[in-house]
């Protein structure tokens, strides 16, 4: 509050020296915080220090450009003005948080928020206007919904928050939010149904993100200071972009975190059942919906399966095959200088080179790629005799398996799973192929995630644990 003086005060000289002293003293003040401030940003051209008048008191607006819409924001402080009879009551009006320090002043200029400070002494954090740049809601681009809702979440986090709370209207919704980060604090936000979740679980993650002091910008990143074993393929986190799938997963007694600036929930743990149906299928008649997780499993099964089978029987175990197959298979490669390892080893790779690139590539550019690399190399290689018909028949099977399962993670870890069954089956034949079967079966349902398993179909919630 500004020094008030009485009339007998003011009559008073040493008094009067006194308050002149104070005023002096609190103006030095007040230009020291703003020349702290000036200095802290020198060196950023979207930083700005705009001075106003009121009430006969000047006062400063300090933000970034690039995060302030600054023209909104100051017609907005001048409305206010308006109605205020003093700059004590505008700042009041302006904000809640009053005569903070010099480093909260500086975050909140970094968070985009709009800095007033007075000649009289006070200061204030003003919510701005923002500039906008945060996408509208749209349709997912990396999921296909059904039969369901087209809108996917965006990066702003208090949006994808507001997508769940839309659908999931119940007081059992709980939402946690964490700040984390060395260099930039980054919000974390953790959403979960009392009642439903497991509550070892809850305190576990909760534990684990109060830990975090490193920065996170990628889901990896998070999955380390979950628990993730180095190298492994497998994620403790599923993401998805779809708000349904989202809901399902809380309501199966799971985890929903939320990053900033990430476009996607990530359901905690992460679970074999995710790579094999979705929240939109229950919108099936129950028939259909087992037929087509069942070819789900089955798209797993020959993406590992098939190209070890392949090389088995044609190079290690032809002699379990009937005589006009084996005569089939052999008149087929006939010609080809390479050897089936070799053989199908090059054409997995391109394949897997060929559908990395139509990811990368612009969208403008990756059919054309689709096409030269799918079908005229493909048929320049076999009329080439570098592969046979039959080995581009299995690998085309391979991929479209591969595509079959739920998740753009899943379909990458199954299709970097099939290489180790693929190196036992050409050294050992069909009983390297069923180890690897076994090894990876074995290697998966080691995998936990705060001590539940990976191959766990169906979670147990707080309700099912006596």
């Amino acid at each position: 509050m500004p020094i008030q003086l009485t009339i007998n005060e003011y009559r008073n000289p040493n008094v009067c020296q006194k308050y002149n002293e104070i005023l002096l003293r609190g103006q030095i003040e007040i230009i020291n915080l703003v020349q702290e401030m000036k200095s802290a940003f020198s060196d950023q051209d979207d930083f700005f220090i705009q001075d106003a008048q009121f009430d006969g008191t000047a006062f400063f607006l300090i933000g970034f450009n690039t995060l302030v819409d600054f023209t909104k924001s100051n017609l907005y402080v001048r409305q206010m003005a308006e109605r205020s009879a003093s700059i004590h009551e505008l700042f009041l009006n302006l904000s809640d948080k009053l005569d903070v320090d010099l480093a909260q002043l500086k975050k909140a200029v970094l968070e985009g928020k709009l800095v007033l400070i007075s000649e009289s002494g006070r200061n204030a954090v003003m919510e701005s206007v923002p500039q906008s740049l945060r996408r509208s809601i749209e349709e997912p681009r990396n999921e296909s919904p059904i039969q369901g809702p087209l809108d996917a979440f965006g990066e702003d986090i208090d949006l994808n928050i507001g997508l769940i709370r839309k659908r999931l209207g119940t007081e059992r919704l709980c939402l946690c939010s964490y700040q984390v980060g060395e260099l930039a604090k980054q919000r974390i936000s953790m959403l979960y149904i009392r009642g439903k979740a497991q509550t070892a679980l809850i305190e576990k993650v909760d534990q684990q993100l109060k830990q975090i002091e490193s920065d996170i910008e990628t889901i990896d990143d998070l999955n380390k200071h979950l628990g993730q074993r180095i190298l492994s393929p497998v994620s403790h986190l599923f993401a998805t972009e779809v708000p349904v799938q989202a809901i399902h997963s809380l309501k199966k007694n799971r985890i929903v975190l939320f990053l900033e600036n990430q476009p996607f929930a990530l359901v905690f743990p992460h679970l074999i059942s995710d790579m094999l149906h979705t929240a939109n299928d229950r919108n099936l008649p129950f028939g259909l919906s087992l037929m087509i997780r069942a070819l789900r499993g089955l798209g797993v099964f020959a993406t590992l399966v098939l190209p070890a089978l392949y090389v088995a029987l044609t190079s290690v175990n032809p002699e379990i095959l009937k005589t006009d197959l084996a005569l089939f298979i052999a008149e087929s490669r006939e010609g080809i200088p390479l050897t089936p390892v070799l053989e199908t080893l090059i054409m997995t790779i391109l394949v897997d080179l060929i559908t990395e690139a139509i990811v990368r590539l612009p969208k403008s550019v990756g059919p054309t790629v689709t096409m030269v690399g799918g079908v005229v190399l493909g048929q320049a290689m076999v009329e080439a005799k570098l592969v046979s018909n039959l080995l581009v028949i299995v690998i085309t099977f391979m991929l479209i398996a591969s595509s079959a399962v739920v998740g753009v993670q899943n379909a990458l870890y199954i299709r970097s799973l099939k290489y180790p069954v693929f190196i036992l089956a050409s050294v050992y034949g069909i009983v390297g192929l069923i180890v690897g079967l076994a090894l990876i079966s074995i290697y998966l349902s080691s995998l936990t995630s705060c001590d539940i398993p990976y191959m766990t179909f169906r979670m147990k919630g707080k309700e099912d644990i006596k």
